[in-house]
């Protein structure tokens, strides 16, 4: 014959109270901290999406006003430091004006009835600067600077105007 050991009387039947404490509690502590690290990574992801957007418009209007530099006439050439008001290759007068207020850059194409148009924000700086060679402007120097957050971006470019280029 066998004989079986007696079973202990009070088996365990399920977590204590304090058991179940402690174990919402570690679980409390990790989920905040997975919302936390969630929140930190969208906020960051948020930004770079900003800055790549503000960065890509003013690489867009970069490119738009050397064009019209390169392809528009000098006669009709005007600025200061911060715009610059010219005649494009079309006979059409435009302006690319730099508003430090608003922290844009802006078209303005004189439509009647229609306002300027904003190239690219978060502009936190633009300057053109003019290389003459007697009353002819040889080069046109463009400087942008965008910023969102910590990140900045310093876009610079020049551009000749054609129709003063003599080839020989």
């Amino acid at each position: 014959m066998r004989i079986i050991a007696p079973r202990n009387i009070k088996s365990r039947r399920g977590l204590s109270l304090a058991e179940v404490m402690i174990s919402l509690a570690i679980s409390a502590m990790l989920l905040t901290a997975v919302a936390a690290a969630f929140t930190a990574s969208s906020d960051a992801i948020e930004q770079n999406d900003e800055f790549f957007r503000a960065s890509q418009a003013a690489r867009v209007s970069m490119n738009q006003i050397l064009t019209e530099i390169r392809r528009g006439s000098t006669d009709k050439l005007s600025s200061n430091s911060t715009d610059i008001a010219m005649v494009g290759h079309d006979g059409n007068p435009r302006d690319y004006i730099y508003d430090a207020a608003a922290k844009k850059l802006l078209l303005d194409t004189h439509t009647p009835g229609k306002s300027k148009y904003t190239l690219a924000s978060n502009v936190t700086s633009a300057s053109f600067a003019y290389d003459y060679s007697g009353l002819n402007v040889m080069r046109v120097s463009v400087t942008i600077v965008v910023q969102v957050g910590k990140n900045t971006i310093r876009l610079t470019g020049s551009a000749a105007p054609r129709k003063v280029q003599v080839w020989q």
